[in-house]
Order: C-alpha cells, then structure tokens, then sequence
C-alpha cells in the first residue's frame, strides 16, 4: 500500500511540475495532500508487535 501512495506521490509531482493548468495541480496537490494524511494515519493508529 506504501508503494502504491508513493507512486501517487511522485504522479502529483510531475503533474505540478510539468502541467500548466492550475485546475490540474491544485487538484492533484489535494489528491497527493489526502494520500499523506491517509498514509500517516495508517502508520500511525498500527499497532507494534515488539517483544523484548
């Protein structure tokens, strides 16, 4: 799933980079934006399984 957020992530910034429509980045930026929330909350609601 990381890769998959990752690959979103470096999509996003290409399209900001390279696109001229504002419409496109700004979108894209919100799309890139929810995909960082969504990834920290996952990471951080898991729960480590560490044993000593």
């Amino acid at each position: 799933m990381d890769t998959l957020i990752f690959g979103v992530l470096l999509t996003v910034a290409l399209l900001i980079i390279f696109s001229k429509s504002r419409w496109l980045v700004i979108g894209s930026w919100a799309v890139g934006a929810l995909a960082v929330l969504g990834l920290f909350a996952y990471h951080a609601s898991d729960v480590l399984e560490l044993s000593f």
